[in-house]
């Protein structure tokens, strides 16, 4: 069965072909249109029959058997005086790329009224179901690009699309739930698809697999809990249920360095196209931006706050100067120069004071690896940390009113509130330290606002118990997270989830360094490429996570989408370097042993 259903073989025995004509896209074309009737033609014959159930059902699967039998049918070459080459692979790639991304977004601005440009957005949503159901038509026969495509969909959320009545459903969620369906009917009706296979992906996710399940078992079990329990439950299905959904799907159909590429060239444009619409809001419609108490104004595209661009390009900035460090084509590294010049403007102006320390020290370490020379590297570390010691002495001031970031009409700063919020959240902890209280039940818990109303015990701060100053709280009520990732998690999931999550990351380092050293000692003609991916990885976890400290970069369901990605792709990444898991004994195995675990597999 081909790594890629619907691909044909002469294309792919031909993918490293250079003739590229006009001949061989419209060939392309033709190809994309026979599958899309095909498909239609079986559609119809399910349709139909409910009323000819006996006639139309051999009809339906003998024409679904003649198009898995056309797969394997060559096509005719292409004459071009010089040889015969077959429609170019690079154009039909590129055909069912634009194909599905066009169609999603058609689907997404027809009859959307979340959408401040959106068209027709009083009709009746059934009207974009056409689009849709051509979305799914390009899924069913390139899969995995729909999967890795995904995070293309992610930093949309606020603005849910009406599928059927009242219910709406972020555009990442409907995309998901339409490659899920695909993958399933795939399982049910093209007998040799055996991609979904729990020894696989149970091989896959190694010693992920225990704390993942802790992880979804104990934020199950966190519903019944919480005071708020049907927030409790939709957030549990947004930023818990869908992600590692997610990765059960990219793990069974991801399996080329390209299914992986393309999943990270996703992300990076998905940042690219936020950076894109944070400059076109600064340039047209700064005016509409809110100028804060310390007079600044600053941009934040689809999101209600500046941070979270900064906290979604922690997941991306990572990744592109890490391929910016690559010892691959100039070319690629001077396309990648031009497209972080939007990233970093952007992230300028969204004046996230968190993502401008996060990823600069991602910077320093994708650098630190991209120096191979030991002495080098220990010489520049010394150097550095000398400039920033000194530094730190004489721009003592400026970094002072650096750190202590935004300030309030009464000239308390963001920073300055941290700490309180902080203890507010540690308050929360040591009442329920098990379970917590639940997803999405912080504002229960913390202040009276009108989100959450209830009679319960609050455990904000605003006022310091030992200044009795005023901690610049009172005027927040309505903060929505503890502002720190692990205490986010506690609160929400009590220490089991953040035990769970703990480990998660401590095997995503722990693997990162294994990955390394493998494609250190190993001759893989994709080393250079692998290498790039495995520190973009590592580094975009890295500013994620410092971030993290003093703002919420996991639940949220962009975010913790990212999340799972990384730790997806660097699975992958393990299974596509030959790296393994450890043997019986507890030993990495070494060189010829892992030559006979890949010749029994």
């Amino acid at each position: 069965m081909s790594l890629l259903p619907g691909l044909h073989p002469s294309i792919r025995a031909n993918r490293n072909a250079k003739v590229i004509s006009p001949r061989h896209l419209i060939d392309d074309m033709r190809y994309v249109l026979e599958k899309l009737l095909q498909t239609i033609f079986i559609a119809y014959g399910v349709i139909c029959m409910k009323s000819h159930p006996t006639s139309l059902s051999s009809a339906v699967v003998a024409e679904m058997q003649n198009v898995n039998d056309r797969r394997e049918t060559p096509l005719p070459l292409h004459n071009t005086g010089g040889g015969t080459t077959p429609p170019s692979h690079f154009w039909s790639d590129r055909l069912f790329e634009g194909g599905l991304i066009i169609s999603l977004a058609l689907y997404y601005i027809f009859c959307n009224p979340s959408l401040p440009i959106g068209l027709f957005p009083h009709a009746n949503p059934l009207f974009a179901l056409p689009f849709l159901v051509l979305f799914a038509i390009f899924c069913w026969y390139r899969l995995p690009f729909a999967i890795a495509l995904l995070p293309l969909t992610l930093p949309y959320y606020f603005y849910q699309k009406p599928i059927i009545g009242s219910s709406r459903f972020s555009l990442v969620e409907i995309t998901l739930g339409i490659c899920v369906l695909v993958a399933l009917l795939r399982h049910l009706f093209i007998h040799q698809e055996r991609r979904l296979s729990w020894t696989r992906l149970r091989n896959l996710l190694g010693p992920f697999l225990l704390p993942i399940l802790v992880f979804l078992l104990v934020a199950g079990l966190s519903i019944t809990i919480a005071y708020a329990q049907k927030p409790a439950l939709r957030t549990f299905r947004e930023e818990v249920l869908d992600p590692l959904l997610y990765v059960v799907l990219a793990l069974s159909y991801l399996r080329t360095r390209q299914d992986l590429q393309r999943l990270l060239v996703a992300l990076l444009g998905t940042g690219m196209v936020i950076a894109l619409l944070g400059i076109g809001q600064m340039l047209f419609f700064q005016n509409t931006l809110v100028k804060e108490a310390d007079g600044i104004r600053r941009v934040h595209t689809v999101y209600g706050s500046a941070n979270s661009i900064g906290l979604l390009f922690d997941y991306v900035i990572p990744l592109a100067l890490a391929l910016l460090m690559a010892r691959i084509s100039w070319r690629v590294r001077l396309v990648v120069l031009a497209l972080c010049v939007p990233l970093f403007y952007t992230l300028y102006l969204s004046n996230s004071r968190g993502a401008w320390i996060a990823v600069p020290v991602a910077a320093f370490f994708i650098i630190a690896f991209a120096i191979r020379n030991r002495k080098v590297l220990l010489i520049s570390g010394s150097i550095l940390a000398v400039v920033l010691i000194i530094s730190a002495f004489v721009f003592q001031t400026q970094i002072s009113e650096f750190v202590n970031g935004h300030t309030n009409a009464k000239g308390i700063s963001s920073l300055a509130k941290r700490p309180y919020i902080w203890q507010s959240a540690l308050n929360m902890i040591h009442d329920s330290p098990w379970l917590g209280y639940g997803l999405d039940n912080w504002l229960c818990h913390y202040s009276p606002n009108k989100v959450c109303k209830n009679n319960l015990h609050k455990y904000w701060i605003v006022r310091d118990p030992v200044t009795h100053a005023s901690t610049g709280l009172a005027d927040e009520p309505n903060i929505s997270h503890p502002h720190n990732v692990f205490l986010h998690v506690w609160v929400s999931m009590g220490v089991f989830g953040l035990l769970a999550f703990g480990v998660v990351l401590i095997l995503f380092f722990w693997l990162f360094a294994r990955i390394i050293k493998q494609l250190a000692r190993s001759q893989l003609a994709d080393s250079p490429h692998l290498r790039w991916m495995a520190v973009g990885l590592a580094g975009a976890m890295l500013a994620a996570m410092l971030q993290g400290q003093i703002d919420s970069a996991f639940l949220e369901q962009d975010l913790a989408f990212c999340f799972w990605m990384l730790v997806t792709a660097l699975l992958l990444l393990r299974d596509l370097s030959g790296t393994t898991w450890r043997d019986a004994s507890g030993r990495p195995l070494d060189r010829r042993q892992v030559g006979l675990v890949k010749a029994t597999e």
